[in-house]
């Protein structure tokens, strides 16, 4: 009977594949770990890509970036346009609100920053008469620009009174037929607008007093950037 136990090859298989499955479920175990950690940091990735939202802690701060190349992602009230070559992706074009938001997005902001940086192109199409491009935070307007066809620049800006805004508008570029109608010349401005103690959440929006038609007279918004920071004037 011993011998015939010893000349036996079944548990010897036996051994073997309790052996060979504890090797499995060790090896298992082991790569559980980084792999969901790896998981978990890839979702957080796509997660950000998704909503538009950047985040780059090495310099203490965070981005929301909105370029209207693909759509107008998470605006209410969103229309987008990439049919003329110069200007690309736009959110617009749009025509006259009677002064009101017509188009807006809002922003969680992260926790522990002073200010929020709101950074954006605005452009103005074709005939112009000093009507206004009107800016709105959190649903109440703080800056508006005038533009008119036949002059270089901004032709007038108004902005809010309230201490928490610190705001600067910029012509960009040359007064030209850009796009759109050629019949008639494009304006350009990059607006920054700082505001303190921005709160946990803030909206921004748009709208304008233009008085005619979309194939006369438009605008359109692009390359939003949106930034928490400790120091507006630079790096964290």
């Amino acid at each position: 009977m011993l011998r015939k136990f010893l000349m036996s090859e079944s548990g010897a298989v036996t051994t073997d594949y309790v052996v060979l499955s504890a090797a499995v479920v060790g090896t298992g175990i082991a790569v559980t770990s980084p792999t969901s950690n790896g998981v978990a940091n890839l979702a957080g990735d796509i997660d950000n890509s998704l909503r538009g939202n950047i985040v780059n802690t090495s310099f203490a701060r965070a981005n929301y970036f909105d370029d209207f190349e693909n759509g107008s992602g998470f605006w209410v009230g969103g229309e987008t346009d990439e049919s003329d070559d110069y200007y690309g992706g736009i959110l617009g074009p749009y025509g006259g609100t009677n002064g009101a938001e017509v188009v807006t997005r809002t922003y969680d902001l992260q926790s522990g920053y002073d200010y929020a940086v709101i950074e954006f192109d605005m452009h103005a199409f074709d005939s112009w008469d000093n009507e206004q491009l009107i800016t709105f935070v959190d649903g109440t307007p703080v800056t508006a620009s005038q533009f008119n066809w036949q002059y270089d620049g901004v032709t007038g800006t108004w902005n809010t009174t309230d201490a928490n805004y610190t705001i600067s508008v910029a012509s960009s570029g040359t007064r030209t037929g850009n796009g759109y109608s050629p019949d008639w010349s494009d304006q350009s401005a990059t607006v920054t607008i700082v505001v303190a103690d921005p709160g946990p959440s803030m909206t921004v929006g748009f709208g304008s007093t233009l008085d005619q038609s979309v194939g006369d007279e438009s605008w359109g918004i692009d390359n939003v950037n949106i930034t928490s920071t400790n120091d507006p004037g630079g790096s964290v």
